[in-house]
C-alpha cells in the first residue's frame, strides 16, 4: 500500500492490513449489518420508496477471485417523497476481517433538511457512523444549525460522554476532509462489540428516528433559485464524499480498478435511471 493511500484509511486499519493477518469478524460483522437492516425496514415503513434498477447486474457482484464480496441497491424517493436518492449497498468479507456497509438518503432539492448518511463495518472492530448531514455552513447559516441539529445535541452528547467513561476510542478519521465532512452532532466510533450493543445502538437509533420525523414535517420550497442552488451543492457534496471515500483503495484492491470505479460512480449517483436531481 503505498504512503498516499494509505493515509487516507484510518490508523488501525492500516496497521492491520499492512500486518496482513486476516480475522473472523462474522459475528460482529452480523450485528453491524442487522443494525442496517433493521433501520431500512424502519425507513421504508415510513416513507415510500422505488427500486432504481440502473445497477441491477451487480446487485450482488464477487471479487477477483470469484467469490461473492458485496451487494448494491438503489432507490429513489416516491413522488411526494422528499427523498432522492438512497444507498443501499455492503462490501466485504467478514472472515478476511474488512467490510463496509452503507445506508445513505440523499434529499431532494425542494428541501433544505439534512441528508442522512449511515455507516457500519469491521475494522476489525465495531465500527459505526451515522449523521444527518449540513446542506449549508452552518458556522454562516446558524438558524440552519438551530433548526436541525439543536435537538440532537443531548445525543451526540451522551455518546461522548459514554465513550470516555467506557474507554473506547472516538473514531478519529486521518483524512482531515473527512473529519470537515461531519456535522456538530454525528455519532460514530470504532470499539467493541458491547459498546455498540449496549451504547451506540440507542444513539443511532436516536438519529434515525429525529430524520425520519423532519422528513415528515418538511416544507415545499418554491424559491427555484434556492432550489438550484442546493442541487449544485447536494451533487458536489456527495461527489467529494464519495470519491474520496478512504475505503476506495480497499475496494479496488478487492475488485480491481474498473469495478472499483463503477462502483463509486453508481454510490456518486453518477448510474441511475431516475436521474432528475442528481447533476447540476
Amino acid at each position: 500500500m503505498t504512503a498516499q493511500k494509505k493515509s487516507m484509511i484510518t490508523e488501525e486499519f492500516a496497521r492491520h492490513v499492512d500486518s496482513g493477518l486476516k480475522q473472523d469478524t462474522s459475528t460482529t460483522y452480523n450485528e453491524v449489518l442487522q443494525l442496517r437492516d433493521d433501520i431500512w425496514t424502519y425507513i421504508s415503513n415510513e416513507l415510500d420508496f422505488e427500486e432504481d434498477f440502473g445497477c441491477k447486474d451487480i446487485e450482488s457482484f464477487s471479487d477477483l477471485n470469484g467469490e461473492h464480496l458485496g451487494r448494491m441497491r438503489n432507490f429513489t424517493g416516491a413522488k411526494d417523497t422528499p427523498v432522492d436518492w438512497v444507498i443501499h449497498s455492503d462490501i466485504g468479507q467478514p472472515k478476511n476481517t474488512f467490510t463496509n456497509i452503507h445506508l445513505t438518503f440523499w434529499m431532494k432539492d425542494c428541501t433544505d433538511v439534512p441528508h442522512l448518511g449511515m455507516a457500519f463495518g469491521t475494522l476489525p472492530e465495531a465500527f459505526y457512523y451515522i449523521d444527518i448531514m449540513p446542506r449549508y455552513e452552518l458556522v454562516t447559516n446558524p438558524e440552519h444549525c438551530v433548526k436541525y441539529y439543536d435537538d440532537l445535541n443531548p445525543v451526540a452528547l451522551a455518546h461522548q460522554s459514554e465513550l470516555f467513561e467506557q474507554g473506547v476510542k472516538p473514531f478519529h478519521a486521518a483524512m482531515p476532509f473527512i473529519r470537515a465532512s461531519l456535522s456538530p452532532c454525528a455519532v460514530a466510533g470504532v470499539g467493541p462489540l458491547n459498546f455498540f450493543q449496549d451504547c451506540a445502538k440507542e444513539k443511532i437509533w436516536a438519529v434515525v428516528k429525529h430524520w425520519v420525523e423532519l422528513v415528515k414535517a418538511a416544507k415545499v420550497d418554491t424559491d427555484q433559485a434556492a432550489c438550484d442552488e442546493r442541487r449544485h451543492r447536494d451533487y458536489q457534496q456527495r461527489k467529494s464524499i464519495v470519491y474520496l471515500d478512504p475505503a476506495n483503495p480497499i475496494a479496488e484492491r478487492m475488485v480491481g480498478k474498473e469495478a472499483a470505479d463503477r462502483l463509486v460512480r453508481i454510490l456518486a449517483g453518477e448510474e441511475r435511471n431516475g436521474a432528475a436531481y442528481s447533476h447540476d
